[in-house]
């Protein structure tokens, strides 16, 4: 049997080590990092990896693992100068991403629908699994909301067999993933847009991260694209469009009262539709979708008057003492623009102020908090910043400071505190009658239960239960 050891047990390593394993060699999965370094859920992930077969050697590479192994699979993540890809080098053959890609695709078992994108890739890949659901189809959704890590899932729905015996699969394709699923072959590919968020892992290239995004053109037999963002339209040389401003596109969708309508080549699709802002995009590219998928075009109007939205995006929590309370996963300048202008419309219509708590917008990708905390509060009344990493279950106070600082140079009152929970009573401490309280940031994209519940716990504190 093939030794393989796997440098590097980040999300990537730790999927091509279980993948590796279903299909038949020997796997050896090796970092230097402790396993208390690791995160409650990637600790339970490896113990999976661990009880399949896999050896999980964690705290340091020896050098004897290296000289056991018939070949290596390097970690994209791991450093050009780290001991670990130095020793793999003399392992005697080398396992690619591509490699990987391609037993990946091999094994995948039913037809495809992707989803890839800087913004709105959950929201489209949702509304495209409810309306093809409408449809008629069994549908297998995989998303970040469904899973944080997106790639570990597909893995795990390929190796336990999840994903046999449905209809198709609709698959959320983030900039990590779908390195390693491309070699999954799609009938639809969906590209909504791209713009700089992630640089800190392409070396600070935009370029090389539209690249990665465009990906998904070579997987796909059909690829829909947003036609309002400016950068696909100048890199695609063929796509079927769709857009929310202007008729040369493919698809046209547009809100007119309380119905979405959507024009396309061959069919109007036209339902009633109670959703905000942003999901009037996304929805008019899942119309596209599933229609080029060859949907029926009833089914796919029943789908839309159905759909309720996507938990985490726009999503309702109640009111509290005549205080309405929403939670969104805007955590780049794009998301923010997107979903903050509309929040601060409702606030205005309701006759009150617009509060927001946001989490850490830092992930496993640092981003600019002054810009962020700018952007908030060019459209809150006041901030309160926790300096909690919801992806790395780690406390950076700095952070909550930089983001109030840029509130402050918006104008906006600000407090950088410890906690969603906390962040969420100086709100509700400060609000009155008829405003709404929000909490954006990417910990509702990663950890979507336990900031909800956080968030609700703040505010449930001073204002009570929902009423």
């Amino acid at each position: 049997m093939t030794r393989v050891i796997v440098v590097g047990a980040g999300s990537a390593g730790r999927s091509v080590a279980r993948l590796l394993n279903h299909v038949g060699y020997e796997v050896v999965l090796n970092d230097v990092k402790e396993e208390d370094e690791f995160t409650s859920e990637e600790r339970e992930y490896l113990e999976t990896l661990e009880r399949e077969g896999v050896e999980v050697v964690l705290g340091g590479h020896d050098p004897e693992l290296f000289e056991s192994a018939d070949a290596a699979f390097v970690s994209p993540a791991i450093p050009e100068d780290a001991e670990g890809r130095r020793l793999a080098e003399r392992v005697p053959e080398r396992v690619t991403v591509r490699d990987v890609a391609e037993i990946l695709g091999d094994l995948f078992p039913v037809p495809a629908i992707g989803v890839t994108g800087t913004n709105g890739k959950t929201t489209t890949t949702w509304a495209i699994a409810h309306l093809l659901e409408a449809c008629g189809y069994d549908v297998w959704r995989c998303s970040s909301l469904d899973r944080h890590l997106v790639i570990e899932a597909i893995v795990e729905g390929v190796v336990t067999g999840e994903i046999e015996g449905h209809d198709l699969a609709v698959v959320e394709l983030p900039h990590g993933t779908i390195r390693l699923a491309s070699g999954i072959r799609l009938d639809v590919g969906v590209l909504t847009n791209v713009s700089p968020e992630h640089l800190d892992e392409f070396g600070g290239s935009f370029e090389r991260y539209v690249r990665r995004k465009l990906t998904i053109v070579d997987m796909s037999e059909t690829l829909v694209a947003g036609y309002d963002c400016r950068e696909l339209r100048e890199r695609l040389d063929e796509a079927v469009w769709y857009s929310v401003r202007t008729g040369e596109a493919d698809y046209l969708g547009r809100r007119e009262d309380s119905r979405l309508v959507v024009e396309g080549p061959e069919h109007r699709v036209e339902a009633e539709f109670r959703l905000l802002g942003y999901y009037v995009e996304n929805c008019t590219g899942a119309v596209a979708a599933c229609l080029e998928f060859g949907a029926d075009p009833e089914g796919v109007e029943e789908g839309l008057a159905t759909f309720d939205g996507v938990p985490g995006r726009m999503e309702s929590l109640g009111d509290f003492s005549g205080r309405a309370a929403y939670i969104d996963a805007a955590h780049n300048p794009e998301g923010l623009e997107a979903s903050l202008p509309p929040f601060r419309e409702l606030a205005e219509e309701r006759g009150g102020r617009l509060l927001v708590s946001v989490d850490n917008p830092d992930t496993v990708t640092e981003r600019d908090k002054l810009e962020f905390g700018r952007i908030v509060g060019e459209y809150a009344d006041f901030v309160a910043a926790s300096g909690y990493n919801e992806t790395l279950e780690r406390l950076d106070m700095d952070a909550a400071r930089e983001v109030v600082e840029g509130a402050e140079e918006s104008g906006c009152e600000g407090i950088a505190v410890r906690s969603v929970e906390e962040a969420a009573r100086e709100i509700a401490e400060r609000s009155r009658e008829g405003d709404v309280l929000l909490h954006v940031g990417p910990g509702v994209v990663n950890a979507y239960e336990r900031v909800r519940r956080a968030f609700l716990r703040g505010v449930s504190s001073v204002l009570g239960e929902e009423g």
